[in-house]
C-alpha cells in the first residue's frame, strides 16, 4: 500500500489478535513506498497505563488535498480503505458522489504479499455522453483544432496475491471471508481496476473502484482475525468447525449478524462442496429492514437470534441443531472484551423453546445433543516384541494382551468404537480384521501409513495415493480419493500423499504432502451415480510448508481443531490449529520416531529400538515408558 509516511518514521502497524499460519511467514512491519503528497502519516504514540505504556503506531488518515493527481488519489484511497471504521469516510471522499454510493466491499478483499502496486495513471478523453455537463460545453467553446480535454485516467492494481477473501453483501453487513491460497501474480487482463474523472472543480476522483478491498499484508494482519462457523456433517452427529476470517473492527451485531447470515445461506468453501451441510432450512429469511439484516441483537451476553421464512415449519429436532450452530459460532465470536455466553431463538420475533423446558426460559447455554467431535481415549495400543498387540488405560496403567498377530509389523491402528484392528507389514502389506479375530490380507501394496474413521473405514497411502477400503469387513479393492486444491470442479492434485490422519469428525483429513507440506482436507463423495459415488477430498487454503530440509514423519489429531506433529531433522513436536492460526511448539525427546495424542490424556511417542516415551501435558517432560513399537491412541 504506497502510503505518505511523517518523515523519521517507519510505517508499523500494531498486530492485534493471533496471526493466521497464512500470513506468519510475512514480516511483521514495513515501510511502504510514497508519492510526493499522500493521505496517511504515522506517528509514535502510547497506550494507556493498563497497557504498560506499550508504543505502536497511531495511524491518521486523511481525506484528498488539492491538486492530488490520480496515482496520488488512488493511493489515499487505498490507505484510507483499509480502514473499516466508520464505514470508509475518509475512503469515500476520494470518490464521486456516485461511486460512493456504489462502493460496498463488504469484508471481502484481495491481500497482497507484494503490493498493492499502482501502475499507471493512462489518461484518456471520455465520451461527451460520459463527461459532465459543464466540461463538455467548456471544450466546445475552444478552437476547433484544439485536442479535447483528458479528463479520465485508468489506473491498474498490481502485485502478488497472497489471498482472496470472499464476501457477501446483505443491506450493509459483510459475510465471512476465506483466504484461496494464492501467491500467484496477477495475470495481465485480470488485475483491478480504478477509473478516475476529473470534476468541474478540477479535482481527480475515483469514478469506478472494484467491489473488494485491496490490502498489504500487513493491514490484513491487523484488519482481520480468525473465527469458526460450525456447520453438521453430512449425518448429523457431529458439528465441524470452519474457519473464517473477519474484521476485528466490525462491532459485535455486525459480525454476529454476519456469521449468523453465513450459517443461513453457506458460502462457498474447501468445507461446503458436500463435506458439511447447515441445518437452517432454505428459505429461512431475517427482518425486513433498510439498513441491516438485523437478525441478532445482544442483551448482555446473550444473543438473541430473529429469523422467519422456513424456520417457521422446522421440527423440534432441526431447531435443536440450529441453536447447537448458533451457540457454539457465535460463543466464540466475542471482540472488544463482549462473549457471547448463550443464545434465545425467535422465530418471528417469538421466543422458541426447547422441548421440555418447564420453565419457559428460551435461553440457551449449551447445546446438549450436539457437539464438535472431540476423540477422547485414555486407551492407547502397542505392539510388543513378543507380536501382541497391548492396551494401556492410562501412562501408568498395567498392559493388557488384547491379540497376538505376530512379529514383521511396523504400524498398528485402532478403531474409534475399540472393534476392529490394521495392520501394516514390512514391505507395505496391509492386514485388516476384528480385535479378536482373524487378519485379512487385503489388496494392495506399498502401504505406508493408516487412519480410522468414525464409521470403521480404513484412509491410507498407498503408492503415494489417498486411498479408503470401505467397512472393516468388507473385502472390496481400495477406494482410491481425487484430491483437488480448489472448491467445484478443479484438477486433481498428481502428487505423492506421504501420510494421513482423519478427523475425529470423520469429514476432515489431515495430510503430509512429499514428506514436506501439511495440509487438511474436506472428505465428500460427488457424482451422480448413487451406486458408484466418486470420492473427493478438497485441500483447505491453510497448508503448512516445513522448510528446506525439514520433513514431516507423523502427525495425529488433538481434538477437534488442531493437528500435532512430528518432524525431521531435530526431532521438532509442533502443535498447528486446523484454521491457520499460529503454531505452538512443543518440546521433544530424542530418537523420536512417532507420536500420538488424545485430548486430556498424555502424549505417547514411539522411540528408535522398540522403546516408548510420555508427556502428561503439551508443556511437560517426556519419561521413558515402557518399551513396545507403534503406540496410537485409536482413530
Amino acid at each position: 500500500m504506497a502510503n505518505r509516511i511523517k518523515p523519521g518514521y517507519s510505517f508499523v502497524r500494531k498486530i492485534a489478535g493471533p496471526i493466521s499460519l497464512l500470513v506468519a511467514v510475512l514480516s511483521l512491519a514495513g515501510c511502504v513506498s510514497m508519492p510526493s503528497a499522500g493521505p496517511v502519516l504515522a506517528y509514535p504514540a502510547t497506550q494507556g497505563a493498563d497497557a504498560q505504556g506499550e508504543p505502536y503506531q497511531q495511524v491518521v488518515i486523511e481525506p484528498p488535498g488539492a491538486g492530488w493527481l490520480p496515482n496520488q488519489i488512488v493511493q489515499g484511497f487505498l490507505a484510507a480503505s483499509g480502514s473499516f471504521g466508520d464505514n470508509w469516510q475518509v475512503a469515500r471522499e476520494y470518490m464521486t458522489p456516485q461511486a460512493s454510493k456504489a462502493w460496498r466491499p463488504s469484508w471481502s478483499a484481495i491481500v497482497y504479499s507484494n503490493g498493492p502496486n499502482v501502475k499507471g495513471p493512462v489518461y484518456s478523453v471520455p465520451a461527451a455522453a460520459a463527461r459532465p455537463a459543464a466540461i463538455v460545453k467548456s471544450t466546445a467553446k475552444k478552437a476547433k483544432n484544439a485536442k479535447p480535454a483528458k479528463t479520465q485516467a485508468t489506473v491498474i492494481i498490481t502485485g502478488s496475491v497472497l489471498a482472496n477473501l470472499s464476501g457477501s453483501s446483505v443491506s450493509g453487513y459483510g459475510s465471512y471471508a476465506v483466504p484461496s491460497g494464492s501467491t500467484t501474480q496477477g495475470s495481465p487482463g485480470t488485475e483491478p481496476t480504478i477509473t478516475l474523472v476529473k470534476e468541474v472543480t478540477g479535482q481527480w476522483r475515483i469514478s469506478s473502484a472494484p467491489p473488494e478491498l485491496l490490502l498489504t499484508s500487513d493491514a490484513f494482519k491487523s484488519d482481520y482475525q480468525l473465527r469458526n462457523l460450525y456447520f453438521f456433517d453430512p449425518t448429523t452427529p457431529f458439528l465441524v468447525p470452519d474457519p473464517v476470517y473477519v474484521p476485528l473492527q466490525a462491532t459485535p451485531a455486525d459480525l454476529m449478524n454476519g456469521l449468523v447470515y453465513d450459517l443461513v445461506k453457506p458460502q462457498k468453501d474447501w468445507l461446503s462442496g458436500g463435506a458439511t451441510r447447515t441445518a437452517f432450512p432454505a428459505g429461512t429469511t431475517f427482518p425486513a429492514g433498510p439498513t441491516s439484516i438485523g437478525a441478532v441483537t445482544i442483551e448482555g451476553v446473550t444473543a438473541v437470534v430473529n429469523l422467519g421464512g422456513a424456520i417457521t415449519k422446522a421440527s423440534s429436532q432441526v431447531m435443536q441443531q440450529i441453536s447447537a450452530q448458533l451457540i457454539w459460532t457465535l460463543s466464540e465470536s466475542g471482540q472488544s472484551g463482549q462473549t457471547v455466553q448463550s443464545v434465545e431463538v425467535e422465530v418471528n420475533g417469538k421466543p422458541w423453546l426447547p422441548p421440555g423446558n418447564t420453565q419457559e426460559n428460551p435461553v440457551q447455554r449449551d447445546s446438549r445433543l450436539y457437539n464438535p467431535a472431540i476423540g477422547t481415549s485414555k486407551t492407547f495400543y502397542y505392539l510388543d516384541a513378543a507380536g501382541n498387540v497391548m492396551s494401556s488405560d492410562g501412562i501408568r496403567a498395567k498392559p493388557v494382551k488384547v491379540a497376538h498377530v505376530g512379529t514383521g509389523y511396523l504400524q498398528v491402528a485402532v478403531s474409534p468404537d475399540g472393534r476392529y484392528l490394521a495392520l501394516i507389514r514390512q514391505g507395505g502389506d496391509l492386514y485388516i480384521g476384528p480385535l479378536d479375530g482373524a487378519l485379512i490380507k487385503r489388496s494392495g501394496s506399498l502401504y505406508s501409513t493408516m487412519s480410522w474413521d468414525p464409521n470403521d473405514d480404513l484412509w491410507a497411502t498407498m503408492n503415494n495415493q489417498i486411498v479408503m477400503l470401505r467397512g472393516a469387513e468388507n473385502q472390496g479393492q481400495p477406494i482410491v480419493a481425487s484430491v483437488l486444491r480448489s472448491v467445484g470442479i478443479g484438477t486433481a492434485m498428481a502428487v505423492p500423499f506421504t501420510a494421513v490422519r482423519v478427523a475425529p469428525d470423520g469429514v476432515r483429513i489431515a495430510i503430509v504432502i512429499d514428506n514436506s507440506t501439511l495440509d487438511f482436507g474436506a472428505i465428500s463423495w460427488q457424482g451422480t451415480n448413487p451406486q458408484q459415488p466418486m470420492l473427493q477430498i478438497v485441500l483447505s487454503p491453510f497448508n503448512v510448508p516445513t522448510g528446506f530440509g525439514v520433513t514431516f514423519t507423523s502427525l495425529t489429531w488433538y481434538g477437534p481443531d488442531n493437528v500435532i506433529t512430528l518432524s525431521e531433522p531435530g526431532p521438532a513436536v509442533t502443535e498447528y490449529p486446523v484454521n491457520g492460526g499460529a503454531a505452538t511448539s512443543i518440546s521433544a525427546t530424542a530418537l523420536m520416531k512417532s507420536i500420538t495424542a488424545s485430548p486430556g490424556s498424555a502424549l505417547i511417542a514411539g522411540l528408535a529400538k522398540g522403546r516408548m516415551a510420555d508427556n502428561a501435558s503439551l508443556t511437560g517432560s517426556w519419561m521413558p515408558i515402557a518399551s513396545g513399537v507403534s503406540p496410537v491412541y485409536p482413530g
